[in-house]
């Protein structure tokens, strides 16, 4: 099993539109290892987002993979 680095996982997260407006810029993104207290089976990253257009707070759930769980 291959394991996404932080900068990759990042720049995965950064490639997500943000589903309330369509647009790819965020002016905030944490991203952080994912934990067994989250309660997210399979995710490997989580990625905190506010959208720099809409000011949506966004998360989103990185497989280890690099593949989205989630994106809300």
């Amino acid at each position: 099993m291959t394991i996404v680095s932080k900068e990759r996982a990042e720049r995965i997260a950064r490639a997500q539109p943000c589903p309330r407006c369509s647009e790819y810029t965020y002016k905030k993104l944490k991203l952080r290892a994912a934990e067994t207290t989250d309660h997210i089976a399979g995710a490997a990253w989580i990625a905190e987002m506010v959208c720099g257009v809409c000011a949506a707070h966004l998360q989103l759930a990185l497989e280890s993979d690099g593949d989205v769980l989630f994106f809300n």
